[in-house]
């Protein structure tokens, strides 16, 4: 197990080195310019700011320089909109923000979702399993964009009873809505995946020898059946711990909590250059780091499974 880990860490500093050059062709294949306005400015101030920021050297010196702040310092650099800021400040700004209702999505996606779905398969065909697979349905089609918008009009102009938007430090009735917005769809999927892998499960041959010997239907759910079911779940948990702690670009929209998705979307408006890169790299890095703690875990709830 331990020499499978430090694999995983290997492949992923080039990984993540292709991400970043990627990027930046990306970037720079784009027309226009960090600096470019509808006023343009006089040729002359145009290149000091480009020498100020790097933007007049080649393309492969900009790559080496920013990797090398990157891998030495963790620095991310100037931006080129927020005057006076970082992008190490920006994302430590915006980051606590998103990892803070992120971290409450996903605790509210995984509970409600498994718990709906280990319903769902236990009571199959059942007015629990309908009502538990109508209510993961629901969820789907009501993606954050949707849910955001009805949970302003309904519990802030309606009924008054949450703030439209704000973080006010993280207090609860800040948080309320952005939770259920953005848990909402992760949740359906969580039910659907919960409740097709508990049904395989409880079909299979040693869960009915646990059955047929007596044991209550309790501990043959919390004993034998739900390891098993959880490994399909968890191919699905990491990838969306990763999307829920990152933030969304609606949540941060319509509830105007400061978090990064909305400094993303605004880099990208106005050719940001570092903002984009780090906010890229950010997310590159916690994708590789919990799939590779999604395959540890694999390891250790199924004994089969070894590395």
């Amino acid at each position: 197990m331990f020499s499978f880990v430090i694999r995983r860490l290997a492949v992923a500093i080039p990984t993540l080195l292709v991400l970043v050059i990627i990027s930046f062709i990306l970037m720079y294949a784009a027309p226009g310019g960090p600096f470019n306005s509808e006023r343009p400015l006089p040729p002359e101030v145009l290149a000091n700011i480009e020498a100020k920021y790097g933007l007049d050297q080649p393309f492969w010196a900009q790559i080496a320089n920013y990797v090398w702040g990157v891998v030495t310092s963790f620095d991310f650099g100037p931006s080129f909109q927020y005057k006076d800021r970082s992008v190490n400040d920006i994302i430590a700004q915006g980051f606590p923000v998103t990892l803070t209702y992120g971290f409450w999505s996903f605790v509210v996606a995984v509970t409600v979702g498994v718990s709906l779905g280990v319903a769902a398969a236990i009571r199959q065909n059942s007015w629990l399993d309908y009502l538990a697979v109508g209510i993961s349905v629901g969820a789907q089609v009501l993606p954050n964009f949707v849910m955001a918008p009805i949970l302003v009009l309904t519990f802030t102009l309606w009924l008054g009873w949450l703030p439209g938007g704000g973080w006010n430090g993280g207090q609860w009735q800040n948080l309320v809505m952005p939770v259920i917005a953005l848990s909402t769809s992760y949740m359906a999927s969580i039910a659907r995946i919960t409740r097709s892998s508990m049904l395989e499960v409880l079909n299979t041959n040693f869960i009915r020898t646990a059955r047929a010997k007596g044991l209550p239907m309790r501990r043959v759910i919390w004993r034998h059946a739900m390891k098993p079911a959880m490994l399909p779940v968890l191919s699905y948990l990491g990838p969306a711990f990763v999307g829920m702690i990152t933030g969304s670009v609606v949540i941060d929209v319509f509830f105007s909590t400061g978090g990064i998705g909305q400094f993303f979307v605004n880099s990208a408006f106005n050719r940001d250059y570092s903002v984009i890169m780090g906010i890229t790299i950010l997310v590159g890095a916690l994708t590789i780091f919990f799939n590779l703690v999604v395959d540890v875990l694999y390891a250790w709830i199924d004994p089969k499974i070894r590395y």
